[in-house]
């Protein structure tokens, strides 16, 4: 076991935004009980908590369950200590792929359908997005990608984080398209 001062941890505090929370944690459990789709996960978010306390960095960081969050605030509405687990997890999915810990490849791919998504409806449609990432390898490897996946879909569509009907653009989307472009625009000087 790894000390708790070790530098790969203070990396960890310092990267990842509200991570210093993981030492409120007692281990309740109620952030797993509360996330639709804590059967994915290889470590709960209490155990990932207990894992990076214990100086288990890299094992945090190869983690799936990291990558498996949908932002449904479940768990910060029920987490009794006001823990920021949804922002802690995302935070440590984008250190890992900073380091190199999965394939930037796939990260890319999302990234770009993500973004496209925006782009297009001011918002992500869920199921879109999936098609669109899981076919980006051609159509046998979507097949398996999206059989792989169908029970996650059916937890996000029984917990209202996917829709049936395509998504609609927000209102003031025009408006939404040229910050973006300025933003792209002032990120190239």
């Amino acid at each position: 076991m790894i000390s708790w001062n070790n530098n790969a941890l203070r990396d960890v505090l310092k990267e990842v935004d509200y991570a210093e929370e993981i030492y409120k944690c007692i281990q309740c459990g109620m952030c797993a009980g509360s996330c639709p789709l804590r059967h994915h996960m290889d470590y709960p978010p209490r155990k990932i908590f207990a894992l990076l306390r214990t100086g288990n960095i890299d094992l945090v960081l190869n983690s799936k369950s990291i990558f498996l969050c949908t932002s449904c605030y479940s768990c910060i509405v029920r987490c009794p200590r006001g823990i920021h687990v949804m922002d802690i997890m995302h935070g440590l999915a984008h250190y890992a792929i900073k380091m190199g810990k999965i394939s930037r490849k796939n990260t890319a791919t999302f990234g770009q359908e993500f973004w496209k998504q925006i782009y297009k409806r001011g918002r992500v449609d869920e199921k879109d997005l999936s098609r669109r990432y899981f076919f980006s390898d051609g159509i046998v490897q979507g097949i398996k990608n999206a059989l792989s996946m169908a029970d996650m879909g059916i937890i996000m569509l029984l917990h209202g984080r996917m829709k049936l009907l395509p998504e609609k653009p927000i209102k003031g989307i025009k408006q939404l398209r040229i910050m973006l472009d300025k933003a792209e625009q002032e990120s190239r000087r």
